[in-house]
């Protein structure tokens, strides 16, 4: 018997069997559709962390009040730190000799209204020159704030797209006049949509110049810094730099630790992947118990076949049939059995994926890769639970198996 006929006695056992059939095959396909769905959760939001936090280019750091604070306790101490101010964003920009950029960053939560419009919870961010390179903003309509804009404190921002819906459903928003807060500005610019992601508005927001931001804004809010070094290769001179210009403005002792915090790309991606790391493990775990019990019920199910098929064995063997030719019979009948089902855990575990992206705004990439480890991984666990009942099968005498009623 070859494998194609292997194959198809096979699957016509699952036709004629369906509802038993489903029921063998439901672990493999709840296991193998949470390894994918899982896989490409996890794939989507590598993708996009990795793009957030590398988006300006991975040699850009922070410099911040609280740095990577881990817990209540960290977080409790950073709020005793002095705040960060303008006037280290301009001791960093010229004291720092590796860096092409030095951005100044503050923010708020204001209204933002128009005559009888009104956007509340906006994201009110102040920002410094080159603000839309490190923050990957494109610029849909009019332009984005310059420099001579922040030098003179013009009352000018720059709307995200949603908002500039909220205020301006159904016209134009570029030279229109908002309040932004209790102040008045004008719109010279509505950046791109970049979509929600974990359910949060990446649109939801007014940007304005620092200095601004500063004069009406000054007394609540530390700021922070972007820093961006010449290249990767110099990230580390930049970041040493930085410290020791934020050390003497702060008059620290050496031996002192840091009253501020300095963070890079490779610090958050360190923390997100411990985070999402444990997440991931668990549930491959539960994933690969759901396999394991999927592979059971196949090997049970397989012993129960090879015990209804007793006669037709003995009648094969009776007919030239060798132990190795029943062997494989049976092992192609599992793999195919569990390999079914891996296919179906596979469509099931993209359309979640699919559904979750939709639903609760999570990034979601299927690769090939998970896919094919999917179909692998339900194939090798039916040929592994079903080498037992092909063993058996191939062991069974031709007289007594003739003899079984």
């Amino acid at each position: 018997m070859n494998l194609r006929e292997s194959m198809g006695i096979a699957l016509g056992a699952l036709r004629a069997n369906k509802l038993r059939s489903f029921l063998t095959l439901l672990g493999t396909i709840i296991g193998v559709g949470s390894v994918i769905f899982v896989l490409s959760v996890v794939e989507g939001l590598n993708q996009y962390v990795s793009g957030k936090i590398l988006g300006a280019g991975s040699n850009v750091f922070w410099v911040d009040k609280f740095g990577a604070a881990m817990n209540d306790e960290q977080f409790e101490e950073a709020m005793k730190r002095p705040d960060i101010t303008l006037d280290d964003a301009d001791a960093l920009r010229d004291g720092v000799q590796h860096a092409s950029m030095v951005v100044a960053a503050g923010g708020a939560t204001v209204p933002v209204r128009h005559r009888d419009k009104v956007s509340r919870g906006v994201d009110l961010s102040g920002r410094g020159p080159g603000y839309e390179i490190v923050e990957d903003l494109t610029i849909a309509k009019g332009r984005h704030l310059s420099e001579l804009d922040d030098r003179r404190r013009r009352p000018v921002c720059v709307l995200g797209p949603e908002v500039a819906d909220d205020v301006f459903p159904g016209s134009e928003a570029v030279g229109q006049q908002v309040r932004v807060g209790d102040q008045t500005f004008e719109v010279v610019g509505v950046t791109v949509a970049k979509g929600k992601v974990l359910g949060r508005s990446q649109d939801h927001f007014v940007t304005i110049p620092i200095h601004s931001f500063e004069k009406y804004w000054r007394s609540r809010f530390s700021y922070y810094i972007y820093v961006k070094s010449v290249d990767q290769a110099t990230l580390p001179l930049a970041v040493q730099e930085a410290r020791n210009v934020m050390r003497a403005r702060r008059h620290l002792a050496p031996g002192r630790a840091d009253n501020f915090g300095i963070t890079t790309a490779d610090t958050w991606m360190e923390l997100y992947r411990k985070i999402t790391g444990g997440v991931f493990a668990l549930t491959i775990g539960v994933a690969a118990i759901s396999l394991l019990v999927g592979g059971i019920v196949i090997m049970n199910i397989m012993l129960v076949s090879v015990t209804e098929r007793t006669r037709e064995i003995g009648v094969r063997k009776a007919l030239g049939a060798r132990r190795r030719d029943i062997l494989t019979q049976f092992l192609v009948e599992a793999a195919t059995l569990s390999l079914s089902g891996g296919l179906v855990g596979v469509v099931v575990g993209v359309l979640l994926a699919l559904l979750m992206s939709l639903v609760a705004h999570l990034p979601a990439a299927v690769s090939v890769v998970s896919l094919f480890l999917g179909v692998g991984m339900s194939t090798l666990v039916g040929v592994f639970f079903g080498s037992y009942p092909a063993w058996r099968a191939s062991r069974l005498d031709p007289i007594e198996a003739l003899r079984y009623e």
